[in-house]
């Protein structure tokens, strides 16, 4: 098998709400197979510059709140995939151990993820 000869053919795909957009795509020659090998680089943290101007504070009101409801909620039915941007916002790790009843929720505005959130990761993936 030859060399691919256009390498961002046949991207590894994802939507473009998920959090596979901030990895990076990574190419490496196999020489074995003799061919280009496809794979996703680490997860690299959007920048938040800008956010905290039209940022939202949310309290959790129950500790059965999920984050992509709340996504759902504040952005739209449609990117309820973008929950992960909640829990990077705040440091979630492990978002059902830590969502508990009172704790504040910081949430990017829905006009910041349209006009700057969605733009970043055109750095990591040529679309």
């Amino acid at each position: 098998m030859a060399s691919d000869p256009n390498p961002r053919r046949n991207l590894l795909k994802c939507s473009r709400y998920s959090f596979m957009n901030f990895m990076p795509e990574q190419l490496i020659y196999d020489k074995e197979a003799q061919g280009t090998i496809r794979f996703r680089a680490m997860f690299e943290m959007p920048s938040w510059e800008g956010v905290e101007e039209s940022e939202i504070t949310h309290v959790v009101d129950t500790a059965n709140e999920r984050l992509d409801k709340l996504a759902a909620q504040y952005w739209g039915f449609d990117r309820q995939e973008m929950y992960w941007i909640i829990a990077a916002r705040n440091n979630l790790d492990l978002p059902d151990v830590q969502l508990y009843a009172g704790r504040k929720l910081k949430i990017p505005s829905k006009s910041w993820i349209d006009t700057y959130f969605l733009n970043q990761s055109r750095n990591y993936i040529q679309r």
